[in-house]
């Protein structure tokens, strides 16, 4: 791994051991182990002591199937807390390829800088030409200077002003979404990172990782879903007929008007003609739409629309017309902006004026749902910190906070982050999933083994939502696509692949008992910034009953004793004491006492 300072100039290259390699595998586990001992209890997320983790995984330049992604570990600015967050794009690839599994960035520069990887060497360079640019035009430019073939990852204004949701993006249309990574960046005047390598690497068992390719190629000829066709977007009609799609503020999980968002309507006119996938990808999920420039109808940009954008851009802000939300889209994405938090913080903003919370004075408009202008008002008056915006830069938590007068009623949020787009007043169960992440309010830390609405307890469902999870800890620790439940890439075909690249010989147990060492490790960084069961909860909107559609008159459990139980077991089958704290014997059991990790009292 190399230690970059950017506040010294200094880089150093440190050889990590082959037990951390064996017990934290890499991506999520390496970087949760990294992050725990090296950013200490009280770090202030905005600070020279705060490190950004950027991790390869495993699996990068050994030909895996689904291996396009890499990830970033960091303390977020927007919880305070643990933050991991899994990107698509050749970023890691190319780190890799120069010799890396594992660039740590810490300090902060005097001036905008740009950190260039290549051959075992790393390069702190300027970025005043790119400083202030937004996300299109940056990837573009240091295209321009450091050619076709590198990997630019870089942040937008957002993250330079120190919106707490900012994201940075890898070629454009792959987003280290949630959490604020893109502040953090700004904070250090890290612009972008760029990578380009040419070392090869050898897998210890080629023909297996060939061998897993053909089984997972022959899978998806045989069991195509939506994603070809129009990506992530065939989700939509999914959630709301679920009663999970997020509408106006959360008030349900069913929009009256799913059907205009519609992507397929647009493919013919407006497909862009090409996709934005990761590297190693046969699912081709990225597409592209052409649609005007907000700020100059003239021009057609590129907009890469996901589910989670149709969501929380769409439903969430009354808003039907695709067209609308791609503007919202292409704006966030060139400001560096995770559209969940921006939609969510709009939603939550239009609300809390019809609730005269807050006044047209203070918006410098009349928002209504179902406006786009409304939208793109107050989207731009978060990134450029103007008036109320400088308020909603800081999540719907503070902000609600911030405001007062019952504003927290309608602020929809787990630990400081904005859930994702599935209602889980819409699926039995689903709730504990977002009330014990680590990262706060995330769709991906596992899902119950269930479509049924939660009109029953959830109690027997706990131990599939951990399983789950678990699952999802070796996916993002490999590190290889989410979407992989959709090929499938199956448990037993990840491991497989994990042991032909390492020459190792882990076993079901041997994952299952690594992934509980993980969930332990974030649970008390988050423990040591204060966490205990009390943070382990809901926003009050998801225990209201849904206003309409198929789940209306649910919430998120049948009771709260039920929720209650569901966490009593999750923390039994976690090894956590009833606080929901990491037991002794459990840190004991998972190897952890003898690296440091001790309960805290």
């Amino acid at each position: 791994m190399a230690w970059v300072d950017l506040s010294t100039g200094r880089v150093q290259e440190k050889r990590l051991e082959d037990w951390v390699y064996k017990t934290f595998i890499g991506g999520k586990g390496l970087g949760a182990y990294l992050l725990y001992r090296h950013v200490m209890a009280g770090t202030e997320p905005f600070s020279a002591s705060n490190t950004l983790f950027f991790l390869t995984g495993p699996l990068q330049a050994v030909g895996g199937p689904s291996i396009g992604r890499w990830s970033i570990v960091t303390k977020s600015p927007l919880t305070g807390l643990f933050l991991d967050s899994h990107c698509g794009g050749p970023l890691g690839r190319e780190i890799k390829r120069a010799g890396y599994d594992v660039l740590a960035v810490r300090g902060k520069a005097a001036e905008p800088v740009v950190l260039h990887v290549t051959d075992d060497s790393i390069d702190i360079e300027p970025a005043e030409d790119v400083w202030g640019a937004g996300i299109y035009r940056a990837t573009e430019t240091l295209h321009e200077r450091y050619g076709r073939e590198a990997a630019v990852y870089t942040i937008g204004p957002a993250g330079e002003r120190g919106i707490l949701f900012a994201t940075g993006a890898c070629e454009i249309a792959h987003q280290t979404g949630r959490g604020g990574v893109g502040a953090v960046m700004g904070w250090k005047n890290l612009k972008a990172v760029v990578a380009q390598g040419t070392h090869v690497y050898l897998a210890a068992d080629p023909d297996d990782i060939r061998e897993v390719n053909r089984e997972v190629a022959k899978t998806w000829r045989e069991n195509k879903t939506g994603f070809p066709e129009i990506g992530t977007a065939f989700l939509v009609e999914v959630a709301n007929g679920l009663g999970q799609f997020p509408t106006r503020n959360w008030e349900a999980g069913y929009f009256e008007r799913h059907e205009e968002l519609d992507m397929r309507s647009l493919h013919k006119t407006r497909w862009a003609g090409q996709f934005y996938s990761c590297p190693h990808c046969i699912m081709r999920c990225t597409h592209a739409y052409k649609t005007p420039d907000p700020d100059d109808p003239t021009r057609d940009v590129d907009s890469t629309v996901e589910y989670e954008t149709l969501g929380l851009m769409g439903g969430n802000l009354g808003i039907s017309d695709p067209i609308d939300v791609l503007q919202l889209n292409y704006l966030s994405d060139n400001y560096g902006l995770d559209t969940i938090s921006t939609g969510s913080v709009i939603g939550f903003a239009i609300e809390c004026y019809k609730r005269g919370i807050i006044t047209s004075s203070e918006l410098g408009i009349e928002p209504e749902f179902g406006d786009v202008a409304s939208a793109i008002h107050i989207l731009k008056s978060i990134v450029n910190r103007v008036g109320i915006g400088d308020t909603l830069a800081l999540g719907v938590r503070r902000a609600a906070k911030r405001l007062g007068r019952g504003a927290e009623e309608y602020a929809v949020h787990v630990k400081g982050l904005e859930v994702a787009a599935w209602d889980p007043r819409g699926r039995r169960g689903m709730g504990l999933s977002y009330a014990t992440a680590d990262v706060g309010g995330s769709h991906l830390r596992g899902w119950p083994a269930t479509t049924d609405p939660p009109d029953a307890s959830a109690l027997d469902l706990v131990e599939s939502m951990v399983r789950a999870r678990d699952e999802k800890v070796l996916t993002d620790s490999l590190v290889v696509c989410h979407f992989t439940y959709h090929l499938p890439l199956r448990l037993e075909q990840k491991i497989r692949l994990l042991n032909a690249a390492t020459g190792e010989n882990y076993t079901e147990e041997d994952i299952f008992l690594f992934a509980k060492r993980v969930a332990a490790v974030t649970r008390m960084f988050n423990v040591r910034e204060g966490i205990c069961r009390e943070y382990d909860d809901l926003p009050p909107r998801l225990w209201q009953p849904q206003s309409q559609g198929p789940r209306a008159g649910l919430s998120s459990f049948v009771s709260r004793q039920d929720f209650e139980d569901c966490l009593d077991r999750f923390y039994e089958l976690r090894g956590w004491d009833a606080t929901g704290c990491p037991t002794r014997e459990t840190l004991r059991e998972l190897g952890l006492l003898e690296l440091g990790i001790e309960p805290i009292d």
